[in-house]
């Protein structure tokens, strides 16, 4: 029996399970995947107070042996429910189940498809949501970028020291991200921005991506397409609890408590104003703080 079980170990989740062993709460961290959860996925983070132009791998690979450091104890199993029974809550993973007192949710979000019939089909054989985990694949090669934001912007970027050309297709008629790298990206050579276009069919051959045709007629021969429209929250196990909205963000009181009595949200997975790396630690602090207070 725990006090405090964290499911996800993103920054937020990681910044939660150091201040309950700071707090002396008997915590517990769970994640199906690396620790840093997004932050892998990100090529440079320049952001953060105190870090320069760190690689988000880099970043995530601090916050994990942080996590050794402290000894809190984690580990890697696929949470598939959660559970309220008597007051104790029972997390059910791939491998188990645990109790704790309460329950902090940091499983942050995943990835926005374009929903085309063989996307799926495709994730893994010129199709990716992530250029710092792919990119070196497609190195000389020809890509697509489909999205407007900062991510779009910043792993164009990225993949533009490695492929020969990216399109990056903007499927409206501006971008949504920071001047800085809007700048950047319309004065790299090997990038050619085309505005207010939609991929319409992915063309494979033997399973694996061949080229794309676009809303506008045009065939595209392209070996790789990397999506970056945006994320949805990641909260389909905990859909029987009734917490979330209808877009599937958590809803937490000034506490970050749910609905629920000792069942927190915390990050990207609940509603609120701003995304970034420093309020999802800051969430975190103060979902503990609460939960510290009552443990007391």
């Amino acid at each position: 029996m725990y006090d405090l079980i964290v499911i996800g170990m993103g920054i937020g989740g990681i910044t939660a399970g150091i201040y309950a062993k700071r707090g002396n709460l008997n915590v517990l961290l769970l994640d199906k995947g690396a620790p840093g959860g997004m932050l892998n996925n990100i090529e440079k983070i320049s952001n953060y107070p105190g870090l320069i132009n760190i690689k988000g791998s880099d970043f995530a690979n601090k916050l994990f042996e942080q996590v050794k450091d402290l000894q809190i104890p984690y580990k890697f199993e696929e949470v598939v429910s959660l559970r309220v029974e008597d007051e104790i809550k029972i997390v059910t993973t791939d491998r188990g189940e645990y109790r704790a007192s309460s329950v902090i949710i940091a499983t942050g979000t995943k990835p926005k498809y374009l929903g085309l019939d063989n996307e799926k089909d495709l994730l893994g054989r010129g199709l990716s949501t992530c250029a710092t985990c792919d990119g070196a694949f497609y190195k000389d090669k020809d890509v697509a970028v489909v999205g407007s934001g900062n991510s779009a912007l910043q792993e164009s970027l990225y993949l533009a020291k490695l492929c020969k050309k990216i399109y990056l297709l903007n499927r409206k008629d501006g971008f949504k991200g920071e001047d800085i790298l809007i700048d950047k990206v319309k004065s790299t050579e090997n990038i050619e921005i085309m505005y207010s276009v939609n991929i319409k069919e992915y063309n494979e051959v033997d399973g694996k991506l061949e080229s794309i045709v676009l809303d506008n007629g045009n065939t595209l021969n392209v070996s790789g397409v990397f999506i970056y429209i945006g994320y949805r929250p990641n909260t389909d196990m905990f859909k029987d609890l009734n917490i979330t909205n209808m877009d599937g963000h958590i809803i937490v009181n000034e506490n970050f408590e749910t609905k629920i009595e000792g069942v927190y949200a915390i990050g990207d997975v609940i509603k609120k104003d701003i995304y970034q790396l420093a309020t999802a630690a800051s969430d975190a602090i103060h979902a503990v703080s609460n939960i510290s207070k009552i443990n007391n």
